[in-house]
């Protein structure tokens, strides 16, 4: 099992695309074996390809919101086929009405046409709000999974939204693409992997069991900044897991 990070733990040091090089070069040092891209920073696909390269680190995914992928899915699938990754994931969409619900439907389906041809895996990426039942009694996250595509749990807001992250990883096995690893505390602030109340061990316990290829380490609040924060992590996995 390889672990990765997501690039936006780190994007209060991603302004320029020779920042976007820069922090591939120390994500790498750190330990990380690859990345899921946030963003390109102004790089061009195979400006992206380049850096990748240099850094010696692999490009795992990438986010990209409901409305791109639904505007632009094409440019999002050439930064993928460009990069190399192998999975494409919707970072985050409203999922609070039916309508809402199939939306996310129609557009990762539409993205799935483009994608799997090149062999690439379409996923979705959770919060906590998917696991609120609609008026009909829909949960969103149950009805994306058996419906639209793939899931990569952030198994923080499985967590937060009162669910075992490491039970929803076994009930859900066949559906799992990649699992956003991520701590936290019980009301709602994300912190680094080690620090939080999230059950770490069992998550990883979990996803060794499923087989799956990639972890991904992500903060979305770091402190006190993003590389210290994601080196905090992987220092930890590597003192505990690896």
């Amino acid at each position: 099992m390889k672990i990765g990070l997501q690039l936006f733990t780190v994007r209060d040091h991603i302004r320029t695309g020779e920042d976007m090089a820069e922090v591939l070069k120390k994500v790498k040092a750190m330990g990380y074996e690859g990345v899921e891209f946030a963003g390109y920073a102004g790089l061009k696909p195979e400006e992206v390809r380049k850096a990748l390269d240099e850094a010696g680190i692999e490009a795992v995914s990438s986010h990209t919101g409901i409305d791109e992928l639904e505007s632009s899915a094409e440019e999002a699938l050439a930064y993928a086929l460009a990069s190399g990754a192998k999975f494409m994931v919707c970072s985050y969409a409203s999922t609070d009405t039916k309508e809402k619900l199939l939306r996310v439907e129609r557009v990762m389906k539409n993205v799935r046409s483009l994608a799997e041809p090149h062999g690439i895996t379409v996923g979705y990426h959770n919060h906590s709000h998917e696991f609120k039942p609609l008026s009909d009694g829909t949960v969103p996250i149950e009805y994306i999974a058996g419906h639209a595509c793939k899931l990569e749990p952030d198994t923080y807001w499985v967590y937060y939204a009162g669910t075992d992250p490491a039970d929803f990883l076994r009930e859900h096995a066949d559906r799992i693409a990649l699992v956003h690893l991520k701590d936290g505390s019980t009301d709602g602030k994300p912190c680094a992997v080690g620090e939080g109340s999230n059950d770490v061990a069992g998550i990883l316990k979990a996803a060794e069991e499923l087989g799956t290829e990639w972890v991904i380490v992500e903060n979305d609040n770091p402190v006190p900044d993003g590389l210290s924060d994601a080196k905090r992590s992987i220092d930890w996995l590597k003192t505990h897991f690896m």
